[in-house]
This record gives structure tokens, C-alpha cells and sequence, in this order.
């Protein structure tokens, strides 16, 4: 398998590992796994992000969108610390303490997503709808976390396209980052 493929992957497994494990085998799904050993899991496993963006970083150095790129992955390698610790209060069921700290860290993840989405597009190195998408979702993340007064009442309403389109883009940068040519 070369690194292209493995980075692919990586980006797929992000994609699709929160999925599984939260709304399939978490408290919200079958209830197969508890809150807590849940958000350990999806810890650990979505550590294949800031990896796979690093190795998308590593593929353009040097080029045009690099320093944007970096950037982007400098800001999520941070944003990713605190919204680990968030999710640590949220599998020991603090919520509310969670969440506070959750909204800082996952919403400068989606920060940093966006910048290395302009890296991406400025480079070219996915198709210039794709990047225009990743930059459209990591903006809408970043607002919706970060600024709106998220409520019982306008959760799911606020969330669903904000989860869906990420879970979607990471998905998509997957397979058009094993499908490109050297």
C-alpha cells in the first residue's frame, strides 16, 4: 500500500469512525458501548485526521497553499487537545463542562480545517469544488460552535448539517486522495 492510499484512509476511517461508534455501537445507537469507553474510542480513532492532514501537509511542501495548509494543521493539532479533554468530561458525564470546553476546542478545529481548505485550493491539490465544500462546511462548523446559543430546542436542527457535511467532505477527501496521481 503506498502513502497516498494510507492517507486516503486515514481521511476515510475520520470520516466514518464517529459514525459507527456513536450512532452505531454508542449509548446514542444499540447501546452496545458506554458513554464513556465511546468517547475514548472515538478519541483515539480520530486521531487518523490530524494524521491524515499531516500527510496531505507532507505531500505540497513546498508549494503554493503550503504555508496556509500548515497553518490550518498548526490550529487543528491545538483546537484538537482541548476538544480531547472536552470529550473527557463528556465520557466521565460532565456535560456541562464538556461542552464549555468543547465549544472552544472543536469549533477552532473547524477553524483550522478551513484554513488548510483554502491551502488546498490555492495549491489545487483537490478538486477546486472540494475544497470550496470543505471550506463552506468547516465555516458553517465554526460558526455554529463558536457563536450560536445551541439549545435543546435548535441542536439537531443546527448540528445534522453541520455533522453530515463534515462526515461527507472528510469522506470525499479520502477517495480523491487515493485516486490522485502523483
Amino acid at each position: 500500500m503506498n502513502t497516498k492510499t494510507v492517507n486516503g484512509v486515514l481521511f476515510i476511517i475520520a470520516a466514518l469512525a464517529p459514525l459507527v461508534l456513536y450512532l452505531g455501537l454508542g449509548p446514542d445507537g444499540t447501546g452496545i458501548l458506554e458513554i464513556e469507553l465511546t468517547e475514548k474510542l472515538v478519541t483515539w480513532i480520530m486521531f487518523c485526521a490530524p494524521i491524515a492532514i499531516m500527510m496531505t501537509r507532507d505531500a505540497i511542501k513546498g508549494g503554493e497553499g503550503y504555508g496556509l495548509v500548515n497553518a490550518g494543521f498548526l490550529i487543528v493539532i491545538i483546537a484538537w487537545a482541548v476538544g480531547i479533554v472536552a470529550d473527557a468530561f463528556n465520557g466521565a458525564e460532565m456535560s456541562d463542562t464538556g461542552e464549555a470546553i468543547g465549544a472552544f476546542g472543536w469549533s477552532s478545529m473547524f477553524l483550522g480545517l478551513f484554513v488548510s481548505g483554502i491551502g488546498y485550493y490555492v495549491h489545487r491539490f483537490f478538486p477546486i469544488w472540494l475544497c470550496a465544500l470543505l471550506c463552506i462546511v468547516t465555516a458553517y462548523g465554526f460558526i455554529v460552535l463558536g457563536f450560536v446559543n445551541v439549545t435543546p430546542d435548535n441542536e439537531g436542527i443546527l448540528f445534522m448539517p453541520m455533522w453530515l457535511g463534515f462526515t461527507l467532505t472528510i469522506l470525499l477527501l479520502g477517495i480523491f486522495r487515493m485516486r490522485r496521481e502523483n
